[in-house]
């Protein structure tokens, strides 16, 4: 009896309260967005699945009720991306860990090998049998997905760049002039002797803004491969990829008044700039007012600057990197960028390689521009049975989905170290302490089973997180690059590769890997002036911008998927484009392709590692030369 007396009395609560938090949520100005995402906490929390049993399970997952309560104001998503044209492209990719048994029931017609007695049959057996049977047909998968017909490329002004750092940046300033320059007009000095490409792109959902870090560099003999400072340019664009100037954006570490507008408005009064326009009725006092401004308006904006650079971070900027060397080939090269997230902090972490003059080698560094305090990390390995090389680049950064949080550590992140045969590195956030926590001889893997063509491009993100986990699971999806050698085009050829990553119980894998993505372009030469396969062709993924679902088919549950990718053409620009279907691509292998739950290391690793390899390559040629065929290098006169 007390227990139903007092379930009526929460009853009777819940029906008052419930509607005044509503009324309260509308009046308030953000009453609306706070009321979706409680929705979609609420639907998240108590109707979405957090978790489903197996990967082919996420083909079958409705998550149409989480999406329409999702908080769609902060998203890169709008109208425009949705609404332009695609065009739709076959991919061919090559699955690994291979389910032999299912792969015989499903596509076998029988024979005299059967793929079901493989099993139980000894290693010597298993691999005579497995390397007679399973051939590339077995492995490949061919599926669509779209790119978008518009790409953009992302300018900046490299000229108000020189200046302000000749006239601002007094460590950077000494190292961007030459003698041979003194006769030269400004514009000459940029289009001799500056570049910039290799912009990586994230969206940040709290600052409703793409942040893009691009390599940019001065060559003072004019040869692009051959710089002698590199510099991390920091650049913010809106959702249709406009330049946002003078975008501030707080640190994480630093504390900032509660009503920081009001705190702005003071700040302007103390330093005289307030408007003059409140006496307007004294004519001699509002003309004074205007010409002391007037006076004084660049001197009060440069304190005022000041003053704000200790809260904020403005963009456009350059990374505030320092270095210790002589020569050439200075400062920070090759910027990546990932996105690292917690409840409560989203910050980019720029990962680069810089030639360390203390150590007389080149090491793998962060920085995190969201930080005041000590942004500027170097990784350094803490194994005694393993040392980095001397030329260290190409890391591929990725986070686990649980990050600790602490108030006094700023958590882990990991790296591919290398791509074939697979390493995996953990690093810290607080010193850069390193530890190989997934390597070759965890496999056992032979010399064969070594290319490495296969490196570093764009960081590896997990599936959207509108989406359920899958237990004991973790899947990435990342663009590493292709790189081979007198392929057929040129002396060397590059291009994004498409990749999916797969943990379980500490192991890692690649379940898939399409060999090269050119989205059907005519990739700009080395030199410039035509498509033409020359001295390289140069095609390179740089960042995943965003991964968003827009909606999903009632009835057939397939994803309306959106992923913005900066790539560069030539080492000489950074531009955008829209992947449409990436989702159902990465997704379908499970529905399409007999693919095993679960990686096991074993003996066995090996000769299935492998036989996907010399697939991935044997493509990787066919298709290089096949461009090279169809963009011939010019006869020379």
């Amino acid at each position: 009896m007390v227990f139903l007396q007092e379930n009526t009395l929460f009853r009777i609560l819940f029906i008052i309260v419930i509607p005044i938090i509503i009324i309260i949520c509308l009046l308030h100005p953000n009453g609306k967005e706070s009321l979706q995402m409680l929705g979609y906490q609420y639907y998240n929390s108590n109707y979405g699945a957090q978790v489903v049993n197996r990967k082919e399970d996420l083909l079958k997952t409705d998550i149409t009720t989480k999406l329409r309560f999702k908080n769609w104001s902060q998203s890169p998503l709008n109208d425009r991306i949705r609404n332009q044209e695609f065009v739709k492209d076959k991919l061919t990719g090559y699955i690994s860990n291979l389910n032999l048994e299912k792969h015989h029931s499903k596509f076998a017609s029988g024979g005299s090998h059967s793929h079901r007695q493989l099993g139980g049959k000894n290693e010597a057996e298993f691999h005579k049998d497995y390397d007679s049977l399973v051939k590339c047909e077995d492995l490949q998968y061919v599926n669509t997905v779209e790119h978008s017909e518009w790409n953009k490329v992302l300018d900046d002004d490299l000229l108000t760049l020189r200046r302000d750092l000749l006239k601002n940046n007094d460590f950077l300033g000494k190292d961007i002039t030459d003698p041979s320059e003194k006769n030269w007009s400004e514009e000459e000095i940029i289009n001799k002797h500056w570049f910039r490409f290799g912009g990586s792109s994230v969206w940040l959902d709290k600052y409703e803004c793409h942040l893009v870090f691009s390599r940019v560099l001065y060559a003072r003999k004019g040869v692009r491969d051959h710089p002698h400072v590199s510099m991390i340019r920091a650049q913010a664009f809106d959702r249709d990829w406009n330049e946002i100037k003078e975008k501030r954006i707080p640190y994480n570490d630093i504390t900032h008044p509660k009503d920081l507008d009001l705190e702005l408005k003071k700040l302007d009064h103390e330093l005289g700039l307030f408007p003059c326009d409140s006496i307007k009725h004294n004519t001699e006092e509002f003309d004074a007012c205007v010409v002391e401004h007037t006076k004084s308006k660049i001197v009060t904006e440069k304190r005022k600057e000041k003053i704000m650079s200790r809260y904020f971070l403005t963009y456009p900027t350059v990374l505030d990197i320092r270095y210790r060397a002589a020569g050439d080939w200075l400062g920070p090269e090759d910027p990546h960028v990932i996105v690292r997230k917690t409840k409560d902090i989203e910050e980019p972490v720029v990962i680069f390689n810089m030639y360390d003059g203390g150590e007389g080698a080149r090491r793998v560094f962060s920085f995190m521009p969201s930080r005041k305090n000590t942004p500027l990390l170097k990784f350094n390995i803490n194994d005694s049975g393993r040392k980095f090389n001397s030329w260290e680049k190409n890391w591929t950064p990725f986070f686990h989905q649980h990050l600790a949080e602490s108030a006094f550590s700023r958590g882990s992140i990991h790296f591919i170290y290398t791509f074939s045969p697979l390493e995996i590195l953990k690093c810290s956030l607080n010193d850069g302490v390193c530890s190989m926590v997934f390597e070759a001889k965890t496999l056992d893997l032979s010399k064969d089973n070594k290319f490495g063509g296969w490196r570093g491009g764009t960081q590896y993100i997990p599936l959207p997180e509108v989406l359920p986990q899958v237990k004991n699971k973790q899947i990435w999806v990342g663009f590493p690059k292709l790189h081979i050698d007198r392929c057929g085009c040129g002396l060397k050829f590059y291009r994004p590769m498409l990749s999916l990553l797969v943990e379980s119980n500490g192991a890692y894998h690649q379940e898939l890997a399409v060999p090269d993505i050119d989205f059907d372009m005519d990739v700009l030469s080395w030199d410039q002036k035509g498509t033409h396969c020359g001295q390289l062709n140069v095609l390179s993924p740089n960042a995943i911008s965003y991964w968003e679902v827009a909606s999903q088919a009632h009835h057939s549950k397939k994803y309306e998927d959106y992923m913005a990718l900066s790539f560069s053409e030539a080492d000489a620009n950074t531009r955008v484009i829209v992947l449409r279907g990436i989702l159902n691509y990465i997704l379908e292998i499970y529905e399409k392709k007999a693919i095993m739950e679960d990686f096991e290391v074993s003996s066995k690793s090996d000769l299935i590692i492998g036989r996907t390899l010399k697939c991935v390559v044997q493509k990787a040629k066919e298709d290089c030369k096949a461009y090279g065929k169809s963009h011939p290098e010019p006869k020379k006169d």
